[in-house]
């Protein structure tokens, strides 16, 4: 279900191109950040994904107090963003690093109830079927080990109704030559879409990007009612 970025170059087309090695570094600890490097890496991820965060928020339509799952929560900046307009937040991460900064960060919120980090595996989410409104997840389609099997799980979690929003890149633009194609597994436009339609989501949509939102797209979907 995924792609990769091709060599257009001397490496031949058709031909996954690797970076140098500060390329594969910032590439693995962008996937999962780990130790102080990855702590680094983190805080630099909050400003660049902060407005792709922000839209997939908007394109939520939340309009009252709302349960959101967050998959791939980072440092937590969103987590806070959501708390702090009176939602209850449900995450997952796979890095025991970011669950440890964000926990931190939603200190407050995690100790009343208000947030809810947990560390996981990266392709089941461990709450209970039904339990949230709304669901987002930016910039991490690209790690998942099995993403099928991640879009049914966000599915499951989200009550009849309840809205995912998904931010990414997609392999039908330009992508970026530190990204290692053997961490960041780019998926098509259409691919996003088929996730979406095979985990059981209705009215899904595509908000195209473009050179001025750094190429990242927005998808959402609707679980039936």
């Amino acid at each position: 279900m995924t792609t990769t970025s091709t060599a257009t170059g001397a490496a031949g087309a058709g031909e996954p191109v690797r970076p140098g090695a500060v390329g594969r570094l910032r590439s693995r600890q962008a996937g999962h950040p780990s130790g102080w490097l990855g702590r680094v890496i983190g805080r630099l991820m909050v400003k660049d994904t902060a407005e792709s965060n922000d839209r997939a928020i908007a394109l939520l339509g939340l309009t009252g107090p709302s349960t959101v799952l967050e998959v791939g929560f980072g440092q937590g900046r969103t987590v806070d963003r959501l708390v702090g307009a009176g939602h209850r937040v449900l995450g997952v991460d796979v890095s025991a690093t970011m669950v440890a900064q964000a926990t931190a960060r939603n200190r407050r919120a995690c100790a009343d109830g208000r947030a809810r980090l947990e560390h996981g595996d990266g392709v089941t989410i461990a709450f209970d079927d039904d339990v949230a409104d709304a669901a987002l997840t930016v910039h991490t389609v690209y790690f998942m080990p099995d993403l099928a099997t991640t879009f049914a799980e966000m599915a499951r979690v989200l009550r009849p109704g309840g809205r995912l929003a998904v931010a990414c890149r997609v392999a039908d633009d330009p992508v970026p030559a530190w990204m290692d194609p053997s961490v960041y597994r780019v998926p098509t436009a259409e691919q996003v879409r088929l996730l979406f339609e095979r985990a059981g989501f209705h009215s899904i949509a595509h908000h195209p990007g473009s050179a001025a939102t750094h190429h990242t797209h927005w998808f959402t979907g609707d679980v039936p009612r």
